[in-house]
């Protein structure tokens, strides 16, 4: 029982929730949309980069605008990798162990993110990797519809 002229904490358990779409624009559309209609990556030529993937609008270098769009390959050469031999479950992309890589794809001057699967003693900074696309079926527009890529000879 509370003193007199005073008033006891109220509680209220509310769930809020805010749901909202988020447009990737031209350039990162462009970009998500060669990965799922096409099998492609695509990267921009930009001033003081060379071809960066994913594509930017503009140049970090110089602002300058940015230039043509070039098909890179999805093989590449690793030059970081990091090796998650025991993934935590809800915050790594797979249950089994896997490496986030950076991977200079064929092409491409700048390096990509994403994450690689397979022998991960050959996973190193100089291994040859090739993309693993999901399934024409599953491809939604995002990073995932490459899979992993996975060491190649």
């Amino acid at each position: 029982m509370s003193a007199p002229g005073t008033v006891e904490p109220m509680y209220q358990e509310l769930v809020m929730e805010f749901p909202y779409k988020h447009s990737t624009g031209e350039t990162v559309g462009r970009f998500l949309a060669g990965l799922k209609e096409q099998k492609t990556i695509w990267g921009r030529r930009v001033s003081g980069l060379g071809v960066v993937v994913p594509p930017m609008d503009y140049s970090e270098a110089d602002g300058s605008p940015a230039g043509e769009w070039v098909a890179v390959e999805d093989s590449g050469t690793v030059t970081a990798a990091a090796i998650v031999r025991e993934p935590l479950e809800r915050l790594h992309p797979f249950s089994e162990p896997f490496a986030y890589v950076l991977v200079k794809l064929d092409g491409a001057d700048t390096a990509f993110a994403h994450v690689a699967k397979g022998d991960l003693t050959r996973v190193k900074v100089g291994a040859r990797v090739r993309a693993t696309w999901a399934a024409d079926d599953a491809r939604t527009g995002t990073l995932r519809d490459i899979d992993y890529f996975a060491p190649i000879d």
